[in-house]
């Protein structure tokens, strides 16, 4: 098979393009985006022929779908924004598609173009990253196990353990999706309906496993609540996602947001419009990387407060990943990169649900996936607690 990834050198690249390469059954692994240097230097380093660059501009849709016509599947790593736009290229272009996630409002529209997908026979899976993603499908599989599903807890931190330098700010993913995350208002079910509470709010002591700990976490806009309250179904009424990161981060994207830093808003600069958010973006991108890259553990945690039998019933699914050492790269890029490997291969083989536009919970098997991500040594691991604690692969 021959895999697509736009934004194939960015962030979450630095794991799906070293999975894709160790998988069976992969014959091209195409490396795109719009530096053709960029593209070149990380198919280079991969030290596998397989790894193509593809110097493409994902906002130039009649060449995107030129390009696509080539690959049997694409996996869009690009920013979120972007995402109605590649999935229609793909679907145009009849080749399989699926994202990292839309942010909440862009899944809302790509959910409507479910009936184009289904006509043209590709499958197009949403948001199928670590969380969303992973986190989707441990709730459904939870779900599954229960009579009544009164509240849905989702869950998410973790913590540096190596690598780094002091002094040098590194966002764990893409810096325009963090300033959203902070600054739009958050999706809640309550009452069995959406409703938007601001960025921020329900702050939330947790605890999770070393070298995590107590954390503090707040209400963010994320993609599961579009999906999970009707695919969950079974009488949920309360459903919220909380993120918590170290505090020294959170305060720095809390003062750059207050600041307007932020702001999608244009003002004028020395006679130039401008937007901050672009402008304070770039500055980011652009500043010093560390020489040794940081390597964190990252949790997922979903949990189900319901019933089976008549009885109170609690499940709690953590999906814990470490460092990859032979990737050199951190549990966040793992557990996020590696899902859309799997999802890329696993739709060409037909073992998805589709065609059509389907979320993650819907897409797999939860047992099967589960076993899948810890698989070839990828090392995410589930657990489920209960009564009891098992590992689910």
């Amino acid at each position: 098979m021959d895999v697509l990834i736009l934004g194939g050198y960015g962030a979450m690249a630095q794991s799906t393009v070293p999975d894709l390469l160790a998988s069976p059954g992969v014959d091209r692994v195409g490396i795109a985006g719009r530096s053709e240097p960029k593209a070149k230097a990380f198919a280079a380093a991969q030290r596998d022929p397989r790894a193509v660059p593809v110097p493409v501009d994902a906002r130039d849709s009649p060449s995107l779908v030129r390009e696509m016509k080539g690959w049997d599947c694409v996996i869009n790593s690009s920013w979120y924004d972007l995402n109605v736009s590649i999935m229609e290229a793909a679907i145009e272009a009849g080749i399989h598609y699926c994202d990292l996630g839309g942010l909440y409002h862009q899944t809302l529209r790509q959910l409507k173009l479910d009936a184009r997908a289904k006509d043209a026979g590709v499958t197009c899976v949403l948001g199928i990253g670590s969380t969303p993603g992973t986190m989707n499908v441990m709730g459904a599989y939870g779900a599954s196990k229960l009579d009544k599903v009164h509240k849905v807890l989702l869950r998410s931190s973790g913590a540096v353990v190596s690598g780094g330098e002091p002094g040098i700010f590194v966002p764990p993913y893409a810096i325009r999706t963090i300033f959203d995350e902070f600054s739009m208002d958050a999706p809640i079910l309550r009452n069995g309906k959406i409703q938007f509470v601001p960025a921020l709010s329900g702050l939330e002591r947790s605890e999770f496993m070393p070298p995590v700990g107590v954390v503090e976490g707040y209400y963010t806009i994320h993609s599961e609540l579009v999906t999970m309250p009707k695919t969950i179904g079974k009488g949920v009424q309360e459903m919220d996602f909380i993120v918590a990161f170290p505090p020294a981060f959170r305060q720095t994207i809390e003062t750059i947001v207050r600041l307007g830093l932020a702001s999608r808003d244009e003002i004028v600069v020395e006679g130039t419009k401008v937007r901050p958010y672009d402008a304070t973006s770039t500055v980011i991108d652009g500043l010093p990387k560390p020489k040794e890259p940081e390597l964190d553990v990252d949790i997922q945690r979903c949990v189900l407060i319901g019933e089976r039998e008549g009885n109170p019933v609690t499940l709690r699914y953590e999906a814990v990943t470490w460092p990859h050492k032979k990737w050199n790269v951190g549990g966040g890029v793992v557990d996020t990169g590696v899902p859309p490997s799997i999802a890329a291969q696993w739709m060409v083989q037909g073992r998805t649900k589709g065609p059509g536009v389907v979320p993650p919970e819907i897409a797999f098997e939860p047992v099967a996936y589960f076993t899948e991500l810890s698989a070839q040594g990828r090392g995410i691991r589930v657990t489920e607690i209960a009564e009891e604690m098992r590992t689910l692969n």
